[in-house]
């Protein structure tokens, strides 16, 4: 098996994903790390029903883009959010 990739050498990766009430997230990752953009803006949600479905199919999102980063590294990724869930993300197996 190859080595993994350190992220200063894998090229900049980007991908912008529709979710619910209207609003976009584009994630990114290059040698700088992980940012993510809203599309139109920041969402602002009063309603806790349509919170949790956003932050579901956000973390859903995230979890598949960095699924495809850590098969393009070969190696696990791991994602700690501010709200202290850690999430291990294991590689796809490559054909």
């Amino acid at each position: 098996m190859p080595a993994p990739l350190p992220l200063t050498e894998l090229p900049p990766f980007r991908r912008r994903i529709a979710l619910p009430h209207g609003y976009e997230v584009e994630f990114a990752v290059g040698s700088s790390g992980l940012s993510r953009k809203w599309y139109p803006t920041r969402p602002v949600i009063r309603s806790n029903r349509a919170r949790r479905r956003l932050l579901s199919a956000y973390r859903e999102a995230r979890a598949n883009f960095l699924r495809d980063v850590a098969t393009g590294l070969g190696g696990t990724v791991v994602v700690a959010d501010t709200e202290g869930a850690v999430d291990v993300v294991e590689p796809e197996t490559r054909q």
